[in-house]
């Protein structure tokens, strides 16, 4: 036997090195398993894989309502999103909001009314408190223009 080949038998990995190498993983294992958590979250909540349900409509006025809608893509939590309707135009989504399974029974208790030509709703969502959607006013970035309070037409 030469003195290389004897070198290299005697040449081990220290016993640590697997422990390091597994500990090192960790990180990249724990990335991909929430990435693949985000991936499945996300494709639950698809538009066209789960769909929003009609719960209620509240007619504000002649002119407006208030639509709440409803979808369960995932066994444990609701989504429930409120959107303004005027006169047949496209729905306005103001807010959506998820629901734990706990309170899917007791729903989101809400109010809407009209302020200064705009819609306001605000949303009861326990033990958080109140949540207040507002329709944007003109504009706002939107796109959307609100009604002019002093508009009679």
């Amino acid at each position: 036997m030469t003195d290389a080949s004897a070198a290299a038998a005697k040449k081990k990995s220290p016993w640590w090195l697997p422990i390091v190498v597994i500990i090192g993983a960790l990180p990249a294992v724990f990335a991909i398993v929430i990435f693949v958590f985000i991936l499945r979250y996300g494709w639950a909540h698809e538009e066209s894989r789960c769909p929003f349900h009609d719960v209620e409509t509240r007619v504000l006025d002649e002119h407006a309502s208030v639509v709440e809608d409803a979808r369960r893509c995932m066994p444990e939590v609701e989504e429930h999103r409120w959107s303004v309707v005027r006169d047949g135009a496209a729905p306005l989504e103001l807010g959506r909001m998820p629901l734990e399974e706990e309170g899917v029974t007791d729903g989101f208790p809400w109010t809407a009314r009209i302020e200064g030509g705009r819609v306001v709703i605000d949303v009861t969502n326990e033990p958080d408190g109140i949540f207040t959607l507002r329709e944007p006013g003109v504009d706002a970035g939107t796109g959307h223009t609100a009604p002019d309070p002093d508009d009679d037409d």
